[in-house]
């Protein structure tokens, strides 16, 4: 038990290294796996090994439509919302109504306000322009990583038993290696299921945006449900993801009123998320406080950024088990 506990570390501590040595391989890699066992969620609906490869495959493809549809829609949208973002703000300032306001006002704070609203147009669009560069500069290693990563999960998902097996004799000589399997089994149930219930948390919160888009009648519905969906994957972060398009988006579709309806379509979805799904099926089913998981991914995101984010809850799983499997019983 000692050795077995003294490999697991060493490997963990490699790992960690490798976080920083190789950054994108090890980085894409981890999200492989967790991609994999995403990819896995409708097979648990399955008994049958035909259904439930068929499932897997079906969700696999969703999953790449999805992907597809998210980023060919994201840039014409954003093109043409900060377009109609600029020509209210030179509606606004050409209003007389507008003119008269800042006549009530102290001169300097109504050149304040003058002055931002000419300039917000030229910062939005200096944002974009600048997000844009950012993605032409790193586009090539951004797809050598999703390709990367595609081939990652799929290669998981089909090798995965046989990977188990011959990682476990090669890599941890002269354990114990039933026991050691016996962890991977039980930790594996642990992120399949974080997996399962982050899944139904995302759906519910991506039917709560696109519902209230929908009724609204704000522009790009599905795009929102979808992307709301899928950033709600990133712990606290996402709905910041979501939020700052779609407000853009209301703004267009709405103007002022559609702002206001954004952002209290934002507040539910976070309510739901951060006070009701959250706590009930992530603290309560996976046993795990839910300010530990706060301040886990607050501390992950620091070290790790985005990443540390998405993986923070799982290695604190990983951490539970191992506790579990190699401290208390190791010691008993």
């Amino acid at each position: 038990m000692n050795l077995t506990r003294r490999w697991l570390i060493g490997y963990i501590v490699l790992y960690g290294i490798s976080l920083f040595v190789f950054p994108m391989t090890s980085r894409i890699l981890t999200l492989a796996v967790i991609l994999a066992m995403l990819i896995e969620v409708p097979t648990r609906l399955f008994k049958k090994k035909e259904a439930r490869s068929a499932a897997a495959l079906a969700s696999g493809i969703g999953l790449l439509v999805l992907s597809i549809y998210l980023i060919s829609s994201a840039i014409p949208m954003v093109i043409s919302n900060v377009r109609a973002l600029g020509n209210e703000i030179d509606s606004i300032l050409e209003s007389e109504r507008f003119l008269r306001i800042l006549d009530r006002l102290p001169p300097a704070a109504a050149e304040s306000i003058h002055d931002f609203l000419l300039n917000l147009n030229d910062i939005v669009t200096s944002i974009v322009v600048r997000g844009a560069q950012e993605i032409l500069s790193n586009i090539a290693g951004w797809l050598t990583g999703a390709i990367l990563l595609i081939i990652g999960s799929v290669f998981v998902l089909r090798k995965k038993r046989l990977i188990a097996a011959k990682l476990v004799s090669v890599l941890f000589p002269r354990c114990d290696h039933e026991r050691l399997c016996g962890f991977i089994s039980r930790l594996n149930r642990d992120l399949q299921g974080y997996i399962f219930q982050r899944t139904l948390i995302a759906a519910v919160v991506g039917v709560t945006i696109g519902i209230g888009s929908w009724i609204m009648s704000i522009d790009y519905a599905l795009f929102f449900a979808i992307l709301g969906a899928i950033t709600n994957f990133i712990p606290y972060v996402g709905v910041v993801i979501t939020g700052i398009p779609f407000i853009l988006v209301g703004n267009a579709s709405l103007g002022l009123w559609g702002v206001f309806g954004v952002i209290v379509i934002l507040v539910i979805s976070g309510v739901l998320d951060g006070w009701v799904m959250t706590p009930l099926v992530m603290s309560n089913r996976l046993k795990m406080n839910w300010f530990l998981i706060l301040v886990a991914v607050i501390a992950f995101g620091e070290f790790l950024g985005v990443f540390g984010m998405i993986v923070a809850i799982p290695v604190l799983l990983f951490v539970r088990r191992f506790w579990a499997d190699f401290v208390i019983n190791g010691s008993n």
